[in-house]
């Protein structure tokens, strides 16, 4: 395990190497987890959790994502007539492509 700084409450920041995580590893956020092909940021109020396969369960629950995403489902829609218009047109126009495409494999 390294540790690294990240802009959080904690000065330093723990830096796993996927590896060296055994199966019902608990790693709390925040944390990095490293391999070969990919790393993963496990944020504050974050749980990853090593299951017997050797995959991550992130537990976002406690991520203070939930209550921005209720108030954005809360906040009023306004669309924009010509947008709205655009779309619709490019819409119809792949969906008269697929059906051309469609009759000529028949």
């Amino acid at each position: 395990m390294r540790l690294i700084s990240i802009r959080s409450a904690q000065p330093t920041t723990p830096v796993y190497k996927i590896d060296e995580l055994k199966p019902g590893h608990v790693v709390t956020g925040p944390a990095i987890i490293v391999q070969a092909i990919s790393t993963i940021v496990v944020e504050l109020d974050c749980i990853a959790l090593v299951t017997v396969d050797g995959d991550l369960e992130i537990d976002v629950s406690g991520s203070k994502d939930d209550e921005i995403v209720e108030s954005e489902a809360q906040a009023e829609v306004k669309n924009d007539p010509v947008q709205l218009s655009i779309f619709g047109h490019r819409f119809m126009s792949i969906a008269e492509q697929c059906g051309k495409t469609l009759a000529r494999t028949r």
